[in-house]
């Protein structure tokens, strides 16, 4: 989905000038398939200037970077849920078997 501010309605309307006077396409702002037309246009073959403004506009399509592993508390990676091995009569409290 492409964020719309004044940077990127200004760049469209450059884009929408140009790709009017190279191509003779038509682009619409409120087209649902803004993303897939421009990705179309480009593939179709445009010029430098053009190419360089629908790369600047368009969200990249990279892979999402790795997001940091979490956090271990004590060593734990996952919460393990094991009060099938506890005994109904014995009490927890956080997380620690507590006697008395």
């Amino acid at each position: 989905m492409v964020e719309f501010n004044r940077h990127s309605i200004a760049l469209l309307q450059k884009i929408k000038r140009i790709a009017k006077d190279e191509q003779g396409c038509a682009i619409h702002y409120d087209s649902p398939t803004l993303e897939d037309d421009l990705r179309n246009l480009v593939k179709s073959g445009v010029s430098e200037d053009l190419l360089a403004l629908i790369e600047e506009f368009l969200p990249t399509q990279e892979p999402p970077a790795q997001d940091l592993p979490g956090r271990n508390y004590r060593g734990a990676t996952q919460l393990i849920d094991d009060r099938s091995r506890i005994g109904t009569s014995t009490r927890v409290y956080r997380g620690r078997i507590v006697s008395g």
